[in-house]
């Protein structure tokens, strides 16, 4: 493929000011609600928090200071002038908001009569739409909901003026679907594929987005917008992994400037225009059709207004706090092999991303099809991991050049076969929330420090929203993860925000009867979809929906957020009412046992009721932590009774499944009885060697696996099984080339687990 050297036009933005001085101080990484300088903030709470890099004095204090304008939080020298003083020890700090749109803040050590400073910091809070103005607006097309087969996005737009003295103007904005904000045409290359997941039914997200310091002048803020997964009609010629009719695309929206005067715009039909889209058709798993000979939204002067939609909607607008969705790499395409209609480009590793198109000029129309896979075979891409057909397409005028990415959805892919072309620069934007990293690995081992990178790289794969387990054929919050694996990602990554997210869309999922699906946001249910006898297998099962009650555990641990369990305590309450109404004798039978085994032999009903003594272990920790006598009193019944139930059934032996035998391993430990663990640790031992000295189990128990063993020092045991490349497991995931962790232990597709 030829390369384009046609430059990209340049955004009118003036130059951004730096707003902090800088100054010595002993503290960093200061935050609220784990987050830099948030913008739309809606929390009923705020937690300070911050690093100190330098010892404090036992008798030294650390003081607070908030203000709402940057002027006076510099201005303030006496610190008994409205302060809040700690102890030297403190860390963090929780507040209620204050009654203003922007919060200034910055710690100080004081050591006598002396304080040295941090750098201010400061929070911007959510507006609200009501009081302020704004009204849903919709297209004409779409007042009754989406016509059968229009996926076509819908632009609305804002005229704006800015003034010299303006210092911000900032955007917010709700819709039910996928937004792509511009201004004066030019993408501000943040907040992209958002505001992000919400309830498809009863709830919209929402976004802030600093649009900058705009050059003195008349401005056009164009949003941009597609159904994203609220509306995803069925169709033969793109997948979907699922259909359902809920929100068609809406505007809620408040724009503001500030400066000498503020002055704020929001969406009304009178002073909103509006039209169709050059994506003209949007699928948010299938991928996009885009016309660049459409005219686009910031060229078009039609004076066409929205419609007012305000009475049609009722939906409850949510801020979530996740960090913002960017691009975070660009990469080049590498070698290029035939396709079977084009040529194939191979990126080297497997990411979750959008394509980039750029051509130049050419005498004739074209349309260009791209279609992203993880896998190649002899005739070009195979997209039978991915879900098919999956693809981008262009329509290219004659006499036009020009860049493209699909702007409302994303793919899985290490490949991108290209139809229609040949003389097209291709190029990968990787695209993940931009949680902060917040530790490294590294090892002499090679095996290891491969085995991290590829881990590594399927987390950020799957750091959208929510954290999702694949960015292709599902692209849902499935639960079990964020507690199985939560050390992965709180030891990489800063996720302090973004795993309260999860936690809200837990609560709003979960079931009047208490039950919380296993993935979430619901957008399936997975109602009849049956598992070794059990007809809602995939819907519920207490190693996915237990996570209401160990995610605010697990958080509170890592970062010392006592909020986040004080919020989840009636969620947890009705989830254990539920898990009670389906006990038999003390036991739990239902689920996906220990999920991809392979070995399935272990009996479903020891691996449900392991995981609902789990749920009780945590509950009771979080009992304590909130003083609640009455309730540590019944999860102490509930804890002996589940216990005593599971002891009644315990029966080790060497023919025993290592499923089994891991859990008859942990039950016995946290009983204390010495001999018991010993003897099935024992039988253990003697099954991984019969199973020819690798591993059998499934993602349920393969961690207390490794601490099991870890604890008793076998770590060069876990090495020798984990390594092989020639039985399931991650050795053989690395020596079949994988890039990004597989979903199964073998990195082939098969049709339910492993087995």
């Amino acid at each position: 493929m030829r390369r384009s050297t046609t430059p990209l036009p340049r955004p009118r933005f003036a130059r951004p000011s730096l707003e902090n001085e800088l100054m010595e101080s002993t503290f960093s990484r200061l935050r609220i609600n784990g987050l830099d300088a948030p913008l739309g903030v809606a929390s009923s709470t705020l937690r300070l928090s911050w690093v100190v890099s330098r010892e404090i004095g036992e008798t030294d204090q650390i003081v607070v200071v908030v203000a709402n304008s940057l002027r006076k939080l510099l201005s303030v020298s006496d610190v008994s002038d409205g302060l809040h003083t700690l102890p030297g020890d403190a860390r963090s700090l929780v507040l209620d908001p204050p009654a203003t749109r922007r919060m200034y803040w910055r710690v100080g050590h004081r050591d006598n009569d002396h304080v040295t400073w941090s750098d201010p910091s400061h929070v911007t809070f959510a507006p609200d739409f009501a009081a302020e103005g704004a009204c849903w607006v919709t297209h004409s097309d779409l007042v009754a909901g989406r016509p059968e087969g229009d996926t076509r996005s819908v632009w609305f737009a804002l005229d704006i003026v800015a003034d010299p003295s303006d210092t911000l103007t900032l955007l917010h904005l709700a819709t039910p679907g996928v937004a792509d904000v511009r201004v004066d045409g030019h993408s501000l290359g943040r907040n992209i594929l958002g505001p992000g997941y919400s309830d498809l039914h009863r709830e919209v997200s929402a976004a802030t987005h600093d649009l900058g310091i705009l050059l003195p002048g008349a401005h056009t803020v164009t949003v941009e917008v597609a159904s994203g997964p609220y509306w995803i009609s069925p169709t033969p010629e793109r997948y979907s992994k699922f259909v359902g009719h809920h929100q068609a695309p809406a505007l809620l929206a408040l724009l503001e400037q500030f400066g000498e005067s503020t002055r704020s715009t929001t969406t009304r039909a009178d002073r909103t225009r509006t039209g169709r889209g050059a994506t003209v058709a949007a699928h948010w798993y299938g991928g996009e059709d885009f016309d660049a000979g459409c005219v686009e939204p910031w060229h078009a002067r039609e004076d066409v207004n929205a419609i007012d939609a305000s009475r049609d909607r009722s939906p409850t607008v949510w801020w979530p706090e996740h960090p913002p969705i960017q691009v975070v790499d660009v990469l080049s395409e590498g070698d290029f092999v035939a396709g079977r209609e084009g040529v194939v480009a191979d990126f080297g590793v497997n990411i979750a991303g959008v394509p980039e198109l750029r051509w130049r000029s050419s005498g004739a129309d074209r349309v260009v099809r791209v279609f992203p896979a993880e896998q190649i075979d002899a005739q070009g891409v195979d997209q039978d991991s991915t879900g098919t057909p999956i693809f981008d397409s262009i329509r290219i005028p004659a006499g036009t050049e020009g860049v493209w990415s699909p702007r409302f959805t994303y793919h899985g892919f290490r490949y991108l076969e290209v139809r229609g072309a040949a003389d097209l620069e291709v190029k990968a934007h990787v695209v993940r929330a931009t949680n902060e990293r917040s530790g490294t690995f590294t090892s002499g081992d090679a095996f290891l420090e491969r085995l991290h990178t590829v881990v590594d790289r399927a987390v950020q794969g799957n750091m959208h929203s929510v954290f999702t387990d694949c960015p292709h054929r599902e692209k849902f919050g499935w639960l079990e993860q964020l507690h199985f694996c939560f050390d992965a990602l709180a030891r990489n990554f800063n996720v302090e925000a973004h795993l309260r997210d999860m936690l809200h869309h837990m609560r709003q999922a979960q079931l009047t009867t208490g039950a919380v699906p296993s993935i979430v946001p619901e957008f399936c249910d997975f109602s009849g979809h049956g598992f070794q006898g059990d007809d809602d297998a995939f819907r519920f099962d207490v190693n996915w929906g237990g996570a209401i009650v160990h995610l605010p555990l697990d958080h509170y641990d890592q970062y010392g957020d006592l909020r986040v369990v004080e919020d989840n305590v009636e969620a947890m309450k009705g989830y254990l009412a539920y898990l009670r109404s389906r006990e038999t004798d003390g036991l739990i039978n239902f689920g996906l046992g220990d999920w991809i085994a392979l070995d399935t032999s272990a009996p479903r009903e020891l691996i449900a009721s392991h995981g609902y003594m789990r749920v009780l272990d945590s509950a009771i920790r979080a009992a304590e932590l909130m003083r609640d006598g009455e309730w540590l009193l019944e999860l102490g019944e509930r804890f002996a009774a589940v216990t005593i139930a599971l002891r009644e059934r315990e029966h080790s032996s060497p023919s025993s499944s290592q499923t089994e035998l891991v859990i008859l391993v942990d039950l016995a430990e946290r009983r204390n009885d010495v001999s018991a663990a010993d003897l099935a640790f024992a039988h253990l031992l003697e099954r991984i060697a019969s199973d020819g000295d690798a591993f059998t189990v499934g993602e349920v128990t393969f961690g207390l696996l490794i601490d099991v063993l870890q604890r008793r020092g076998l770590g060069d045991l876990i090495y020798s099984t984990i390594s092989r490349p020639d039985v399931p497991g991650y050795g053989m995931q690395l020596a079949r080339g994988v890039t990004a962790l597989a979903e199964t232990w073998s990195a082939e597709r098969l049709a339910v687990g492993e087995g």
